[in-house]
């Protein structure tokens, strides 16, 4: 189906020369079934054009002269044909070639048509020929105008390779980055835990407590945990690039107790911040609480980057079965500097929720701009 699309006109020339054929038939007279004939064969050698198209015009025009002068009274069909002719012409690949074929038509029509007893005088040419180069000047726009909206298509076609691999190698970034926070809380708990269980094995040697069954297993713990900890060592140098510090494993992760120097940072910006943060008195998991931090400071970061000094709200919210996040801003005033590029932050974000079986949303609102993203509490713990 794609081939025969592309061959659409070669298959109407060819149809076009056999209804040549088929109407020539109908007469007696020789010279007329002779430039049936050869104006038959002057169609069919057009579809020529795409491997030779400058030779194509000539040689089919050349075959319409001698036409011409064989059957000086040209009927209906043969007329089209020419018209046809010189339309398909027109839509040569390149200027000149169409140029060389529009030239190339009008000698064969001026062959063709000076010394015809059917044609009366120098206004019957003139006629015929400005006819013809209407007909041609049609086919060089069409063509034009066809080769334009491919490029534009294919330009389109790229632009849209190119932001998807962007929005890709972004998607995978953010991926890393998550991964390595991850980590951190992980390592950080398996820190704990030995820290931890080293306590308890002291505890119950300074109490002289003589638990043999309880000390091998606690030191199963701890070493169970030291082994996992260096394998989510071995994690991390594979996560971060080259050359980026490693994590210390026994500092807290990012996390909501972080916020209120987050806040005073944006105002700092000269951003006028109101924040609401209602926890509800209880400890969050260490990822969720990090997630949460990093969607406030992503949304912050936007409102900072795309709408500076707009007055913005966040609230973060408790409940029994979700924890609910929202940062709303206003119209700020325009950025200086527009950031280009797609919008990354909310890819990270809407992973993050994503993550932990949340909700993400962010869109305009009546008077600005909000991201909003709910956690499912019985997810998370």
């Amino acid at each position: 189906m794609e081939r025969l699309r592309n061959h659409r006109l070669d298959v109407a020339l060819a149809v076009l020369a056999v209804v040549v054929l088929v109407t020539s038939l109908a007469s007696d007279t020789e010279h007329v079934r002779w430039g049936s004939a050869l104006t038959a064969l002057a169609l069919v050698v057009l579809t020529g054009r795409r491997w030779r198209p400058p030779t194509a015009a000539l040689v089919c025009f050349a075959i319409l002269a001698v036409g011409g002068r064989i059957d000086q009274q040209i009927s209906a069909a043969m007329f089209l044909s020419i018209l046809v002719c010189f339309g398909v012409t027109g839509t040569l690949a390149g200027r000149t070639p169409a140029v060389v074929g529009w030239v190339a038509g009008c000698a064969a029509m001026l062959v063709a048509m000076v010394g015809n007893p059917y044609v009366e005088g120098a206004s019957d040419i003139g006629l015929t020929l400005t006819f013809c180069t209407i007909i041609w000047a049609a086919g060089v726009f069409a063509s034009e105008r066809g080769r334009a909206a491919a490029t534009a298509h294919a330009r389109a076609t790229m632009v849209e390779s190119v932001r998807d691999q962007d929005v890709a190698q972004a998607t995978r970034h953010e991926r890393d980055r998550i991964a390595g926070e991850l980590h951190d809380v992980v390592s950080h708990g398996l820190s704990i835990v030995i820290l931890q269980t080293v306590a308890a094995r002291m505890a119950l040697s300074d109490r002289g407590i003589d638990e043999p069954d309880v000390d091998r297993r606690l030191g199963a713990v701890e070493s169970t945990a030291r082994e996992s900890l260096d394998d989510m060592r071995r994690l991390l140098d594979l996560l971060r690039p080259d050359g980026a510090a490693a994590a210390d494993t026994t500092a807290p992760a990012a996390g909501l107790a972080q916020l209120p120097g987050l806040v005073d940072q944006a105002r700092a910006a000269g951003l006028p911040l109101e924040a609401q943060v209602d926890t509800g008195g209880h400890e969050l998991p260490a990822g969720l609480d990090a997630a949460a931090y990093r969607i406030v400071q992503e949304a912050l970061t936007n409102v900072l980057k795309h709408a500076p000094g707009a007055r913005t709200r966040i609230r973060v919210h408790r409940g029994e079965t979700a924890l609910e996040i929202a940062v709303h801003n206003g119209r700020g005033r325009a950025a200086a500097d527009p950031p280009r590029g797609a919008a990354y932050g909310l890819i990270g974000m809407r992973q993050r929720a994503a993550l932990y079986g949340g909700r993400f949303e962010a869109g305009a609102a009546a008077d600005g701009y909000e991201v909003r993203a709910v956690f499912p509490m019985g997810h998370a713990t």
